[in-house]
């Protein structure tokens, strides 16, 4: 790692680069995001990602801060890598956590994560093998940081997610996740429809998670490693025209005094019925 710099003031210009990546637009643009805490910053190392720079908070460490820098005075790959110690006011304008652990990692947007316009049956066949689940419109960085957690949990290989799902780099969707988006492949697919069609036809059977008409109970249909399921927005479920393209709906038997179970719940659970 390089030499530590020590940074006092807010408007320092390092700094107010750094407070951009709080923006979506500006971490696409630089492929980078700010990952803030100790165990995010471990596991960032353990799993090999890009660090740019290493954002210390001055007089707070901790053991898990102390062992993961010295890790990465030893590996090479990071002897690149900025450091730099921050004051309070300055360390503050970048963490918006209440009590931080006292480090921000700044790194490279993941290669376990992509983009992509459509998903061809070939594409499918070359996910023969890998467990996955589908995500239509979930906008809530928390909910999506769960799911995320609960699918590396249950031995999830990829998530499968429409464009409009909430921002994987978010704050809340990394601090939600915790650690888990270094282990789980993510694709974010435009023609979302393509991938249930693509998926369907290379043999898979695609669930959509819903109440409604037809639906039956999750555990009847006796859900395999090969199955997927897709989970829907928070507030509107799974568009209609999504739903239509699936094998049929499943629901989660719950009590009927209860109104319904959020995304990440209902993700969570069949994750759990799949594995």
């Amino acid at each position: 790692m390089r030499e530590e710099i020590l940074i006092e003031s807010r408007n320092n210009a390092t700094v107010r680069e750094y407070a951009k990546l709080t923006d979506k637009k500006y971490r696409s643009r630089e492929q980078s995001f700010l990952c803030d805490g100790a165990k995010l910053f471990a596991e960032a190392v353990a799993a090999g990602a890009r660090i740019e720079a290493v954002l210390l908070l001055c007089g707070r460490e901790n053991p898990i801060i102390v062992d993961t820098l010295a890790k990465m005075q030893a590996d090479e790959t990071y002897w690149d890598t900025r450091l730099y110690r921050l004051t309070q006011p300055v360390f503050d304008k970048l963490c918006d956590e209440k009590s931080p652990d006292g480090v921000i990692t700044v790194i490279k947007c993941l290669d376990n994560f992509g983009k992509v316009y459509k998903i061809e049956r070939n594409d499918a066949e070359a996910m023969r093998g890998e467990k996955l689940m589908l995500l239509a419109s979930v906008r809530d960085p928390g909910n999506l940081g769960t799911i995320v957690r609960s699918a590396a949990a249950f031995g999830f290989d990829r998530l499968i997610l429409s464009d409009d799902c909430a921002d994987l780099y978010h704050p809340r969707t990394l601090r939600g996740a915790m650690g888990a988006l270094f282990r789980v492949k993510a694709e974010t697919v435009t023609d979302f429809a393509s991938a249930v069609t693509a998926l369907r036809a290379s043999g898979r059977r695609v669930y959509a998670a819903e109440l409604r008409d037809g639906a039956v109970s999750a555990d009847e249909v006796k859900p395999t490693a090969a199955d997927c399921f897709v989970i829907g927005n928070e507030g509107h479920g799974i568009p209609p025209e999504i739903s239509a393209l699936c094998t049929g709906s499943v629901f989660i038997p719950i009590a009927p005094t209860s109104e319904s179970l959020n995304a990440a719940t209902a993700a969570s659970i069949l994750a759990y019925i799949q594995r």
